[in-house]
């Protein structure tokens, strides 16, 4: 029973332009061009912050596989 379930830090678009002072459509298009993870919840967009983090340390290393499992959780189809 030891066992702790992460799960991602999810926000806005709005609140990752606002952590990092970018404007919405810089990050969106981050997610549309598979940088960054993130989930459609109806009409908004949820950017995995963490995601967005690493983004930003570690550079830009090509699309991200948005379909691939992350943690045992994975995008369903857009």
């Amino acid at each position: 029973m030891g066992d702790t379930i992460r799960y991602p830090n999810m926000g806005t678009v709005k609140r990752a332009a606002e952590l990092y002072g970018l404007s919405p459509a810089y990050i969106r298009r981050l997610c549309r061009e598979g940088k960054v993870r993130f989930v459609n919840a109806g009409h908004r967009w949820l950017v995995n912050l963490d995601s967005l983090a690493k983004y930003f340390e570690e550079g830009d290393p090509g699309p991200v596989g948005q379909a691939e499992a992350v943690n045992g959780i994975r995008q369903v189809a857009r």
